[in-house]
């Protein structure tokens, strides 16, 4: 119906949905995957059911804690198997010791399949394989799974996870090629968009490097651009300018804008031009198109944070807020968070995206932003003082006018 109304509208998927569900794809079909998994979900089942295991678990780890996987968000597998990792010596040590052999816990079956486990060899070593075969994934999605402006770099990053998983895998074809085989269905179905394709084309970054090769995708992605977001009066001009751009003429690509290219993250993201709005002035409508494909997120993560927002606004404690108050307090909470974010984003986002350089995911894989000395804190305990007031209709009122 939107797009009836708006031809020049188009949707993507969330990449970082397509992301969780690839690696949910890997847990499910690959055994030797799933196996290792298992395992690790039975470690840290048994050290956090029971009160006297999990102290002496802290003990031995100066309170390390492993991670729980969440069931909704397949990347905290990789979390959790991680933290284990980590403390290998630690929970070796914990099992051999006397305090663990005396705990009438350890005699029953479970503690039994946890030490055996924990005292395996094999568990270890394939563990860290299994890490290193999900690694490339897992930094794809601390790339996509947030607001900034990345759709000309999903493209790049799934074609190089590709053949990074094959390397991890020892090119082994018996590892690889289901993961491989798995990869292509969610990339296709559920992550990557021809505009994706286009974008990687758009980005100069990555037209300028040694691995880039243009292919049928990036045609077919120029393609779609034409057809669905380009003016019919600009077709002709874009199509003319997307030529230059692809011979890289000596007026766009001069030393100025490959120097920016190494500072400079090519897109706009805020209202501060940077490589495509200070460089583009010869190929101007491709440089328009460009900023604003470039200029998009792969996922949206940003607006289901407001869903957390929600849920913190209408606890047990709130259930009697009128819906005209909830609404306005999650009104107040996003819209802060939003103008802090745009306060700091010119010194967020000059530097460019080094793919090579992506860091692991961050502990927390839905983590959100630190509500400690939240500006709207006053908020919430002037409504926390209101629940013990009989009458609400009060809160029925326009509070967005008061504020």
């Amino acid at each position: 119906m939107l797009i009836g109304k708006y031809p020049r509208l188009y949707k993507t998927r969330c990449a970082a949905h397509g992301i969780q569900l690839l690696l949910k794809d890997i847990y499910e079909e690959v055994d030797w995957v799933q196996r290792i998994i298992d395992d690790a979900k039975s470690i840290v089942t048994y050290m956090y059911k029971h009160t006297i295991v999990l102290s002496l678990m802290r003990v031995h780890t100066n309170n390390k804690e492993l991670k729980h996987p969440c069931v909704t968000r397949f990347a905290s597998n990789f979390l959790m198997l991680q933290s284990i990792l980590n403390v290998e010596n630690e929970l070796r040590l914990l099992v051999a010791s006397s305090e663990w052999r005396g705990l009438d816990y350890s005699k029953k079956e479970i503690a039994k399949k946890v030490t055996n486990i924990i005292q395996s060899i094999e568990f270890w070593s394939q563990g860290q394989e299994v890490l290193q075969a999900l690694e490339p994934l897992v930094r794809i999605l601390r790339l996509v799974d947030g607001d900034g402006s990345t759709s000309g770099y999903l493209y790049q990053a799934m074609e190089m996870a590709k053949e990074a998983i094959k390397e991890r895998c020892g090119n082994n074809q018996a590892r690889y090629m289901r993961i491989w085989t798995l990869f292509e269905q969610r990339r296709s179905d559920n992550i990557i968009h021809p505009i994706h394709a286009a974008a990687a084309f758009l980005n100069p970054t990555y037209m300028c490097s040694e691995n880039f090769r243009e292919n049928r995708e990036m045609k077919d992605g120029i393609s779609f651009i034409l057809e669905n977001l380009v003016a019919t009066e600009e077709k002709e001009v874009f199509m003319g300018q997307v030529q230059l751009y692809r011979m890289k003429v000596s007026s766009l690509f001069t030393t100025t804008s490959m120097t920016m290219l190494k500072t400079s993250h090519p897109f706009v993201l805020s209202c501060v031009g940077i490589w495509w709005d200070y460089c583009g002035d010869s190929l101007p409508i491709l440089r328009k198109y460009a900023i604003r494909i470039l200029s998009q997120p792969c996922s949206s993560s940003s607006c289901e944070r407001n869903w957390s927002a929600f849920e913190a606004a209408q606890t047990k404690k709130r259930n009697r807020l009128a819906p005209k108050m909830l609404d306005n307090l999650v009104y107040v909470r996003m819209n802060t968070m939003m103008m802090e974010k745009f306060n700091t984003l010119e010194a967020q986002d000059l530097e460019p995206i080094n793919l090579d350089k992506l860091r692991e995911l961050p502990e927390n894989v839905d983590s959100e932003r630190d509500w400690e000395n939240d500006p709207l804190d006053s908020v919430n305990e002037f409504t926390d003082d209101v629940m013990n007031d009989e009458d609400l209709s009060w809160l029925d009122g326009d509070f967005r006018s008061q504020i």
